[in-house]
């Protein structure tokens, strides 16, 4: 039964790569895929509010909390090799994923090296780095999805998963990622593991891992033509503070917890770009980051 793991009161940010975030009102970590489904179930019966974390990147709590309940993939961590197939559940990690395929020879995955966070992040964000994505590698995904009063699985494939630029079917709130099948190719193991290497080395030489950061806060403007960190930089916002949130001075489109930082520092610095970037450029950013709690009506997830 799943009120048996069911929560009260869990700090979030220990769960969170930004190490921000009051306490879930519910709280569980389901140990299997039907568990999961008794988990979403749970809260549509009762018409409380959810949200799926994987490993915590690409979020910002509120200070407050969650006015809901929030189900951690943590355990759901099932991942199986045959051949040039790959099938992994929502929870494991995209490191553990990477390394897996480097041991078995598989190639195409390798972009994803250093990448924090889940499978099922990976999907919902349609993760993406170095010229690869994992839309390129998803083959189909097993899904739990809302429909009316209930829960169905089903198995969707490439082209019913609206992938796009951080963009999947996913973002839509009704269809939730149970496991993936990805499909690669089998690769010498030597220049594979070199170029996994190589990929995590880029990620430690630009500072990702020294503070707690949930990865780029806006995402790129393609038709712009430059990164969005670079324009951030561009207007002197590196090294900018407000309170323990500081644009990181190693990449401006990172945003860092130097220690003590709130989630309302946090929010505070968001804004303070975005409308330094809508007043000196005109461009409206768009965030990658989702915010999640009551903002006081500003944001409500």
């Amino acid at each position: 039964m799943i009120e048996n793991t069911m929560q009260s009161g869990v700090s979030l940010a220990p769960h969170t790569s930004f190490r921000i975030g009051g306490p879930a009102r519910y709280y569980t970590e389901p140990e299997n895929l039907p568990d999961f489904r008794d988990a979403v179930a749970w809260a549509l019966d009762r018409k409380v509010a959810f949200f799926i974390l994987g490993g915590g990147s690409n979020v910002l709590f509120h200070d407050d909390g969650y006015d809901g309940l929030v189900i951690n993939t943590i355990k759901l961590s099932g991942l199986t090799v045959e051949g040039e197939q790959v099938s992994a559940e929502c929870g494991v990690r995209v490191d553990e994923l990477v390394d897996a395929c480097a041991r078995h020879c598989l190639t195409g995955i390798e972009f994803a090296a250093g990448l924090p966070g889940t499978i099922g992040g990976a999907l919902y964000m349609n993760a993406r780095a170095y010229e690869g994505s994992f839309s390129a590698v998803a083959e189909k995904v097993h899904t739990l999805q809302i429909e009316g009063n209930g829960l169905e699985e089903r198995v969707l494939r490439k082209n019913a998963l609206g992938f796009g630029y951080k963009k999947s079917v996913f973002q839509g709130g009704r269809s939730f990622v149970l496991k993936v099948l990805f499909r690669l190719e089998k690769g010498p193991e030597l220049p594979i593991r070199a170029k996994t290497e190589e990929n995590r080395r880029k990620r430690i030489d630009m500072g990702q891992y020294i503070f707690p950061n949930a990865g780029c806060i806006f995402k790129n403007n393609y038709e712009i033509g430059v990164p969005t960190g670079k324009i951030i930089e561009e207007l002197g916002l590196k090294g900018k503070k407000i309170g323990g949130a500081e644009v990181y001075e190693k990449h401006a489109n990172f945003i860092i917890n130097r220690g003590n930082a709130s989630a309302e520092d946090v929010y505070a610095l968001i804004r303070a770009i975005e409308v330094e970037m809508e007043d000196k450029r005109g461009i409206k950013l768009e965030r990658e980051i989702l915010l999640l709690g009551d903002w006081k009506g500003r944001e409500k997830v």
